[in-house]
């Protein structure tokens, strides 16, 4: 039997009731709105944009479809509650610290935390400590924040009251959340983890476990990222045995909209009910998925992937491999200039740098689809690997000419000739 859908039912059974509407929204069902977007959405869409209808419940107390919909996903991940957040996981963060922390009450902090942590310390009045990850040298990015590094920030800051982690960071890198756990508990604190990109963990030991199964109190997820909701939708767990639950769904009221869009809500029921089904499945898909991404990333000499020798270092202790980091140090061209030769070609990358290229992969890429993918990044990184030695004579000749005319800053970028590289490029591909 099919997974309940509390809230998708409810809604769907309204919209089949086609009740005329003398109230919000304006479009009146999708009849006033405009072409061609109206089109695009269609009419069964648009007729689930629905006001605050007693039938659907309401979600600042929340009796009925909604509840209904927030309590089946706490007992998926095993949290006591969890709040719909349809601010994305950066209002979920806001919610996590003003829920956590009162004025001028310290939180630890890693320093590259996402800038919503900032917003949040701006809304709750509370007083960061930082601390720094580990750097990995050889990719250029932060590993995680290590146990130690957290022992010692309570040792010269024993007034600290919680402290946040991002794990999985984005890179798929996992801190030892149950270890820092246990020592935030012991000395009275709380453990608050950004999540956003670990909603899909906890369902498959092919990848790392969720921070509630590691014992956080807060936990905010992004749905929308690594799952089967819309954009924009997240989801804020609590566990009640250090906070007052109350406490919690009153923050989370106070930031969140009046008029929540059904269609985003209907979304993270969708997708909690998907992950209870086939969770496992699709777990495996992704992995599977990343796993050929990754093969087909190994053909090409000087590119370097992410893998799970960093395990064990920089205070990573698992890794999320549906999460491919690949390096283009040695190859004559930054990330970035890879990310646009694959756009080029049809594929955008999760993100970019000097360096590296990030690819998020999901269950959703697993499929017949996926070889046409694979043959396009192929084909592209093909194309690149043919005219790196004209590259890298042509960076050399840059570099010698600029610090032969005493201009340092200059002297060993990638900027010369990078019009002609997309143009090379172009035609590179099409010549295969």
């Amino acid at each position: 039997m099919a997974v309940k859908q509390p809230l998708v039912e409810a809604v769907l059974d309204y919209a089949r009731q086609q009740v005329y509407p003398l109230h919000t929204p304006g479009h009146k069902g999708g009849r006033g709105m405009a072409e061609p977007l109206r089109s695009a959405l269609g009419q069964q869409a648009l007729a689930m944009d629905v006001s605050l209808m007693s039938e659907l419940d309401d979600i600042h107390a929340p009796q009925g479809a909604i509840a209904a919909a927030q309590d089946a996903a706490a007992a998926l991940y095993g949290s006591d509650a969890c709040y719909f957040a349809v601010n994305g996981t950066t209002g979920a963060i806001h919610a996590m610290l003003l829920a956590a922390l009162q004025l001028g009450e310290a939180v630890l902090i890693p320093r590259n935390a996402h800038s919503s942590v900032y917003g949040g310390l701006v809304l709750s009045g509370a007083e960061p400590v930082y601390v720094m990850p580990e750097y990995l040298e050889e990719f250029s990015v932060y590993g995680q924040v290590t146990p130690a590094q957290v022992e010692a920030a309570f040792v010269e800051h024993p007034e600290l009251r919680a402290v946040l982690l991002t794990s999985p960071n984005y890179y798929g890198m996992a801190a030892d959340v149950a270890a820092i756990a246990r020592i935030a508990h012991e000395r009275g604190a709380l453990l608050l983890v950004d999540e956003a990109h670990g909603p899909h963990l906890g369902f498959s030991k092919l990848l790392p476990p969720s921070a509630l199964q590691c014992g956080a109190d807060l936990v905010a997820q992004s749905t929308h990222k690594l799952a089967g909701a819309l954009t924009q939708c997240s989801l804020l767990h609590a566990r009640g045995e250090r906070l007052d639950l109350t406490h919690v769904a009153a923050v989370m009221s106070l930031l969140t909209t009046t008029s929540p869009n059904y269609l985003l809500l209907c979304s993270l029921d969708a997708a909690r009910a998907q992950l209870q089904e086939h969770g496992t499945v699709m777990a495996s898909q992704a992995v599977m998925a990343a796993d050929t991404l990754r093969q087909t990333l190994r053909h090409f000499d000087g590119l370097r992937l992410l893998g799970r020798g960093i395990i064990g270092r920089a205070g990573v202790v698992a890794l999320d491999e549906t999460k491919v980091l690949l390096n283009v140090r040695e190859w004559p061209f930054t990330g970035m200039e890879v990310a646009d030769a694959l756009r080029q070609a049809g594929v955008a990358v999760e993100l970019a740098d000097a360096e590296n290229v990030l690819f998020l992969v999901t269950y959703a890429d697993y499929g017949p689809h996926w070889k046409a993918v694979l043959a396009s990044v192929r084909q592209v990184l093909g194309a690149l690997e043919r005219l790196a030695p004209e590259r890298r004579q042509q960076l050399q000749a840059t570099q010698q000419a600029s610090a032969d005319a005493g201009d340092p800053a200059a002297a060993g970028g990638h900027a010369g000739a990078a019009s002609d590289l997309t143009v090379a490029i172009a035609e590179g591909i099409a010549a295969v």
